[in-house]
């Protein structure tokens, strides 16, 4: 049976030609600027990339079987954003499985926590999970300054 080793959100993963994985800038919080007459849609979206990495411990016998590693985001206020994510995981004998999510935009609709669950499904069944972490956001509202010529 799988178990996980890490699940963590990031800006981004890079996979060498070993197969090894670098996690850059790490995250448990994103804090955007934005002008203080800015009203942003409940829904908005920021068109920023980043990826949920995990890395499975595996068994002997996991490599004959099919599992998808399932992730969701929910908003602050614990309603869906986008739909759930499903990704075939890849297993082979005496390894590890990384998988790596990656996401087009982050909701900037509301403010405060988000929740990102990652489950293991095999035959569309959950067999493991959900993982449960939390990502903070904030937007700091900045005063325009405004120079006279």
């Amino acid at each position: 049976m799988l178990r996980p080793y890490i699940c963590a959100a990031c800006e981004k993963v890079i996979i060498d030609k070993d197969d090894v994985a670098s996690l850059i800038s790490v995250f448990s919080k994103i804090t955007v600027t934005v002008p203080s007459e800015a009203d942003i849609p409940k829904n908005a979206v920021a068109p920023k990339e980043w990826a949920v990495f995990s890395l499975w411990d595996t068994d002997l016998g996991d490599e004959l079987k099919e599992y998808a590693l399932c992730m969701q985001v929910l908003y602050p206020d614990q309603t869906q954003f986008s739909e759930v994510t499903k990704i075939k995981m890849k297993i082979e004998p005496n390894k590890r499985s990384q998988v790596v999510v990656r996401m087009l935009g982050f909701p900037i609709g509301q403010v405060g926590r988000y929740t990102i669950n990652t489950w293991i499904e095999e035959n569309q069944q959950r067999v493991f999970g959900p993982i449960e972490f939390k990502i903070g956001f904030e937007i700091v509202k900045q005063e325009q300054t405004h120079k006279t010529i």
